[in-house]
C-alpha cells in the first residue's frame, strides 16, 4: 500500500496532471526513447532536417480580391461595388493582379520567392466553414470523413522510430485536426512560457518522484509505470521547448499582429534547435460577409506582412533553406457581391507558397468567371494535388501512404 500522502488513482493523477496542450495525446508518449530522441534532436521520417510551416486563413479567403483577374471584364461586372480599383492594386501580369494589400507579397514576387497557385478546391464543394476545415485538414473526399488528418498520417506512415511529440506544434490553444493520428506526435500551446509542469495540489514533480521511487517497493508496476512514462515524457518536452525559446538572437522588425507573434515563435523554436519538422499556424477574420473591401485588404496587409517578415527572419537565422511556408484557406467567396457590399461562401480559391523549394510565379489555370456552377466559380486545382506533391518533393515521402491514390503533381515545386 502506498503512503497516505501519495495515495490517489491513476485517473485522479492525470486530471490533476495539467500539462498545456499535451492532455488529448499524453497516452502515446510510453517510452523513454523519446526522450533521448529529444535530447538528440532525433526525428527519423524527415527528410534532410526539412521544416514545413502552414499558415491557414480561417474564414473564407476572398481569392477574387486577392489574386484579382483584372484582364477580365466580367470581374468589374460582378462586383460593381467591391471590386479592387486598379490603382489599388499590384500588376503581376495582363491577367492578375495582387490586392493593393498585399505589398509585401509583390516584393517577394518580383523577388522570385512567392509561388501562387489558382483555382485550387476539390469537387462536390462544402460551404460550411467546420466541413470545409475538416476536408482540407483530413484531406479526403467531401463524402467521406476521417478521425486523422494529413499531417498525422504523415507522421503514422512515414515516420520511423518512436513518437516524437515534438516533430509537429501548432502555435494556438487547439490542436488541428490536420494533426489527428494514431501514433499521438504533435502539440499545442499558444505561448511556450505556457507549455510547461502545471501540477496541482500534489501533482508535483515532488510527488511524481516520490510514486516514480515507491513504485518497486509496493508492486504498483503496471499503474506507475503509465504515469511514470506519461509524466516523464511531457517534462521532456515542455522543457526542451523553453530551452528553445529563450534563445538569445538578433531580432528582425514584425508588424504587430497576431499572426506576426505566432510567426516570431515559430523564428525563434528553430533557431532554438527544437527538433519539430511541422508547425502550424492560423488567421481568422476571413469570413467577410458585409463591407468586404477595405477590411478584406487590411487582413491580406496583416497576412502578407507577417509571412513575409517571418521569411525575413529565416534568412537571418540562416535556415532559409531548410523552410517551406504552405499558405491556405478553406474555401474562397461567391463571384458575385452580396447586397451588403460583401462576398458569400464559395468554392476555389488561391494558395500561397514560399521559402525554400518553390517554382516561383503563377501556376495553374484560373477559374472562369463565366463557365459556373450555381454562381461559383469550379475548381481547376485539387489541393490534395498540392499536398501530394509537398509531400513527395518536400517531405521526402510517398504521398499515396497519406491521401490513399496518386495525384498527378501541379509543378510547383522544384
Amino acid at each position: 500500500m502506498l503512503p497516505d500522502t501519495l495515495i490517489f488513482s491513476r485517473r485522479g493523477f492525470l486530471q490533476s496532471l495539467a500539462v498545456a496542450g499535451l492532455a488529448a495525446s499524453l497516452p502515446s508518449f510510453l517510452t523513454e526513447t523519446v526522450m533521448a530522441q529529444q535530447a538528440k534532436g532525433i526525428t527519423p521520417g524527415f527528410k534532410d532536417d526539412r521544416i514545413l510551416v502552414v499558415i491557414q486563413l480561417g474564414g473564407g479567403n476572398d481569392g477574387l480580391n486577392a489574386v484579382i483577374p483584372h484582364g477580365d471584364d466580367s470581374y468589374y461586372r460582378l462586383r460593381k461595388n467591391i471590386a479592387v480599383e486598379k490603382k489599388d492594386m499590384h500588376r503581376l501580369s495582363d491577367d492578375v493582379a495582387l490586392n493593393g494589400g498585399m505589398t509585401a507579397f509583390k516584393d517577394l514576387f518580383d523577388k522570385g520567392e512567392l509561388s501562387i497557385l489558382q483555382g485550387v478546391g476539390y469537387p462536390n464543394p462544402n460551404r460550411s466553414h467546420f466541413r470545409s476545415m475538416e476536408i482540407w485538414h483530413t484531406g479526403t473526399d467531401a463524402d467521406r470523413y476521417s478521425k486523422t488528418g494529413w499531417i498525422g498520417r504523415y507522421f503514422d506512415n512515414a515516420c520511423a522510430g518512436t513518437p516524437n511529440p515534438l516533430a509537429g506544434v501548432n502555435i494556438g490553444r487547439e490542436m488541428p485536426q490536420s494533426f489527428a493520428s494514431a501514433r499521438g506526435m504533435g502539440v499545442s500551446f499558444d505561448e511556450p512560457k505556457n507549455f510547461g509542469w502545471a501540477g496541482q495540489g500534489r501533482a508535483t514533480r515532488e510527488a511524481f518522484n516520490a510514486v516514480n521511487h515507491t513504485a518497486e517497493d509496493h508492486g504498483e508496476h503496471r499503474t506507475i509505470d503509465f504515469l511514470r512514462h506519461v509524466t516523464a515524457t511531457a517534462m521532456a518536452s515542455s522543457d526542451r521547448v523553453l530551452r528553445a525559446s529563450a534563445t538569445n538572437r538578433k531580432p528582425v522588425e514584425y508588424p504587430n499582429s497576431r499572426l506576426s507573434t505566432q510567426l516570431r515563435t515559430v523564428a525563434t523554436l528553430i533557431a532554438g534547435g527544437l527538433p519539430t519538422r511541422i508547425y502550424y499556424t492560423s488567421m481568422s477574420g476571413f469570413d467577410t460577409h458585409s463591407n468586404q473591401l477595405n477590411q478584406h485588404a487590411n487582413l491580406l496587409r496583416q497576412f502578407t506582412e507577417a509571412a513575409a517578415a517571418f521569411n525575413a527572419d529565416l534568412k537571418a537565422i540562416g535556415v532559409a533553406d531548410r523552410v517551406q511556408i504552405l499558405c491556405f484557406s478553406e474555401f474562397g467567396r461567391r463571384v458575385e457581391e452580396n447586397a451588403s457590399r460583401g462576398t458569400d461562401h464559395g468554392t476555389a480559391g488561391p494558395m500561397f507558397m514560399l521559402g525554400a523549394g518553390i517554382k516561383p510565379g503563377i501556376h495553374g489555370t484560373a477559374a472562369s468567371l463565366t463557365d459556373l456552377d450555381e454562381g461559383d466559380l469550379k475548381h481547376t486545382q485539387d489541393f490534395r494535388a498540392v499536398y501530394a506533391e509537398v509531400l513527395q518533393r518536400w517531405l521526402g515521402t510517398d504521398p499515396k501512404l497519406v491521401l490513399d491514390k496518386e495525384w498527378q503533381l501541379p509543378g510547383v515545386l522544384a
